[in-house]
Order: structure tokens, then C-alpha cells, then sequence
């Protein structure tokens, strides 16, 4: 007797199932039953993809965020600015890349942290003038966007791939 795998996942299957154990897909279905199954896997597969693209923009931000923040401590070391000045800015520039660097590997520990970090600095700021919260608006607008739409695709992505097992 020859093995039967199934033909969206490649799991071994017996000739008695009605739908692969899992995948789930609807073996014994009609044409159309299966052309819509394979469709939601494709938008499935298409989001996981969306979300891993949106994750790496969210690590270019990261870079450059972490990358302004050292270019801030050597302004500050330049300008003779106190050792705590420009010591805070490499620590947090330090920390914004390696959130970079650890983004791939756990995307919703290591933007969620980000994002954290960031509105806590900009709260930071304005706590010491109002006036540096408004100072590169655009750019602090755009940062948290990014930051917070990688966080929702990766939330998303983590929701399909604990639906669908197979499609690690």
C-alpha cells in the first residue's frame, strides 16, 4: 500500500480521511471547496509575507533611530557637553540597534520594547520642554507609525501561524 500525502502540507494521509489532520484541508471536498481553501492559504502565506516585509522597515527605523541617537552623543562629546549628556545617548542609540539587531528573532518582544522605549523618551523630553516634543514632529510621527503598524503585523502574523500550523 502506498503512502498518500496531502497535497497542500505534505503530510502522510490514510485513504479513509475527509480533511487533512493538519492542515485541515478538505480532501473529500468538491473542486470548489478546494480551490477555496488553497485561495485562503495563498492570502494566508501573502500576510505572513506583508508582515515580515513590514518587520524589516521597522529594523531600518530602528537602525536609524539608534544611529541618530549616536550621532547625538558624539555631538555631545564634541560640544564638551557632561559625560551623563552624551553617555545617555549612546546607551539609548546602543539599545535602538540591538532592538534592530533581535527584531527578526522575537519581532513582537523586540518592537513592543522599542516602541516603549521611544514614547518613554519622547515623554522624557517633553517632561523637560514641551517645545522638544514638537521639534521633528514629522519625523517622531512617522517613527511611532511604523513601530506600531510592525507591532499589528506581527501580532497578525503570530494569530495565522497559531491557526495554521503548517505554514511555518
Amino acid at each position: 500500500m502506498e503512502d498518500l500525502f496531502c497535497p497542500n502540507c505534505k503530510e502522510s494521509i490514510s485513504r479513509i480521511e475527509f480533511e487533512c489532520s493538519n492542515c485541515k484541508f478538505p480532501l473529500s471536498g468538491s473542486e470548489k471547496e478546494k480551490a477555496i481553501f488553497i485561495g485562503r492559504q495563498i492570502s494566508n502565506r501573502s500576510k505572513i509575507d506583508d508582515a515580515k516585509t513590514s518587520q524589516n522597515k521597522v529594523r531600518i527605523i530602528l537602525y536609524i533611530i539608534g544611529g541618530f541617537q549616536l550621532l547625538n552623543a558624539l555631538i555631545g562629546i564634541l560640544n564638551g557637553f557632561d559625560a551623563s549628556s552624551y553617555l545617555f545617548y549612546l546607551i539609548l542609540g546602543s539599545i535602538f540597534i540591538v532592538f534592530g539587531y533581535l527584531s527578526p528573532k522575537k519581532p513582537l518582544v523586540f518592537i513592543s520594547l522599542a516602541l516603549i522605549l521611544l514614547l518613554g523618551y519622547y515623554a522624557f523630553l517633553y517632561s523637560i520642554s514641551p517645545r522638544y516634543l514638537t521639534q521633528g514632529l514629522i519625523w517622531k510621527i512617522v517613527s511611532v507609525s511604523f513601530l506600531a503598524y510592525g507591532l499589528v503585523k506581527s501580532l497578525e502574523e503570530r494569530q495565522l501561524k497559531k491557526q495554521n500550523k503548517f505554514l511555518n
